[in-house]
């Protein structure tokens, strides 16, 4: 088979002839439909100062990916050849007191498919039976293949309950898309979309977003607010990571609002912690991957019930052979979500 290879420690990767895995006992053989790119491969991409700490040459990478199961290890009973399946890429223990206790997707000795192991930008993968999510509909291959970030927007807009509430999402990358078009799923009163990026920010208007905000404005914070009646937003959906997002999402909350922190910020943030957070009383929720499998179930939900169509946030679409492309349109900004297709 073909596999995208990060070979050595530099910018950059190859497509190398591979032998196709052999599942272990609890694993299964899946043929890859369609993979999605995420910002962390192109980190690993670049060769990026996270990318140095934590990746391994040599190393097939990639996550984000949808398949046909072709092959079961011999303790595998939930699925079979021919079943299609998206794929959670956290790989719990199944053992520490997270897995033990309902968290498995903050196990202690996780492991992520495409940087602890062999990913998914391959002709083939084998992944353990636990991490396959068995689609109830027959989904297009591309759409099986963003269920892993589709999910964590799931996870960040249900864990702040915006039902009926105005929310700014600051950052319109992939997953902000992702978290606008949930939130209107789920019923938000009105959806603020914050970016710097004017072509993100149209689509964040097709994605469900009711206002659009420069998020390079002196007076975001004041601009906001003013929308909200001059109390603030209900709630923060942090989806970017920016240094300089994070204060200005916090400040644009109401008194007791809810901050949602998902975007990875590339240094430490300094924050005024007693006016911003404590003596506001508003809550931080740290927010990371799905629940296995309840955020799962949710998504499922939605995509079934017709509320939540995320087919328009994937604007580009490549063979994998084509890679180089794929990643420069994701490295110009001006794309939303990218697929290859093996």
């Amino acid at each position: 088979m073909k596999g995208l290879m990060k070979t050595r420690p530099a910018p950059g990767a190859s497509l190398q002839s591979m032998e196709i895995p052999t599942p272990g006992p609890d694993e299964v053989l899946l043929k890859v439909r369609a993979t999605s790119i995420c910002g962390t491969d192109l980190h690993i991409y670049n060769w990026d100062t996270w990318a140095q700490s934590s990746i391994r040459p040599p190393l097939v990478f990639g996550h984000e990916f949808g398949g046909e199961v072709i092959d079961v290890g011999r303790n595998v009973r939930t699925l079979r050849p021919g079943d299609l399946v998206s794929v959670e890429s956290h790989v719990p223990c199944g053992s520490c007191h997270q897995c033990t206790h309902g968290m498995r997707h903050i196990c202690d000795k996780v492991q992520i498919i495409g940087i602890d192991r062999a990913g998914c930008f391959a002709d083939f993968v084998a992944i353990p039976e636990v991490c396959a999510w068995k689609n109830s509909v027959p989904l297009a291959p591309e759409i099986a293949s963003i269920m892993e970030p589709l999910g964590n927007a799931v996870h960040a807009v249900s864990a702040a309950n915006v039902r009926g509430k105005s929310v700014a999402v600051f950052g319109c990358g992939p997953t902000g898309l992702f978290a606008i078009s949930v939130a209107r799923a789920h019923e938000a009163a009105k959806i603020l979309a914050v970016d710097i990026n004017p072509k993100r920010l149209n689509l964040a208007r097709s994605a469900g977003a009711h206002i659009l905000y420069d998020g390079a404005a002196q007076d975001l914070v004041s601009q906001i607010r003013e929308e909200s009646g001059g109390y603030g937003v209900d709630v923060t959906l942090e989806m970017s990571g920016s240094p300089k997002a994070i204060p200005s999402g916090l400040r644009c909350l109401k008194n007791g609002g809810t901050f949602v922190a998902f975007g990875i910020p590339s240094r430490p943030v300094e924050l005024d912690f007693a006016n911003d957070v404590i003596l506001k009383g508003r809550t931080i929720l740290g927010v990371v991957g799905r629940l296995m499998f309840e955020t799962w179930e949710e998504m499922q939900r939605l995509l079934d019930s017709g509320k939540l169509d995320p087919a328009p946030i994937i604007t580009h679409r490549f063979p994998l052979a084509e890679f180089e492309k794929a990643f420069s349109v994701l490295q110009s900004g001006e794309a939303g979500k990218v697929v290859l297709i093996p």
